[in-house]
């Protein structure tokens, strides 16, 4: 038979061990909302998605800040912690949006948002550098700044 300190041992010692394993990885950056404009040849560039891949280490997916730009090419991120963008440095790609969900059936009403999408997708195309970390040359100091625009002059 199992004595009751033997138990309130056991007890604490768990209670420890998920104290100690909670305090393992830091609390992330501060966020701040970010938007842009994103241009090719001073023109905007709508439906391209926008993402900051922060520079600094501890953390996952959950601090990648993303975007997609709108008809006039101005985008608004927000990444899986909420709103906004942490604060520190990153390295920014862009690419084309993924085409609408809704888009991607069969039907003949599918067909026509997707050929609807396909002529949004004007000032094209993006340079094939922007799109991956390895290439980009897009790197952005997100500052404490609130409301910042940190506007993106891309090259065909």
């Amino acid at each position: 038979m199992v004595s009751e300190q033997r138990l309130w041992n056991v007890g604490i010692f768990c209670l420890a061990g998920l104290v100690v394993a909670g305090c393992g990885k830091p609390e992330p950056p501060p966020r701040v909302a970010v938007s842009g404009l994103v241009t090719i040849g001073g023109k905007p560039v709508p439906s391209a998605l926008v993402t900051f891949y922060p520079l600094f280490e501890g953390f996952g997916g959950e601090v990648i800040a993303e975007g997609i730009t709108d008809g006039d090419g101005r985008y608004t991120l927000a990444c899986p912690l909420g709103d906004g963008c942490c604060i520190g440095r990153h390295k920014v790609t862009v690419t084309d949006a993924p085409s609408p969900d809704d888009a991607r059936e069969q039907s003949v009403e599918a067909q026509a948002r997707m050929r609807a999408f396909l002529r949004s997708l004007t000032n094209r195309p993006i340079g094939r550098d922007f799109g991956t970390l390895a290439t980009t040359p897009l790197e952005i100091e997100v500052t404490a700044a609130e409301g910042s625009d940190y506007d993106l002059r891309l090259t065909h």
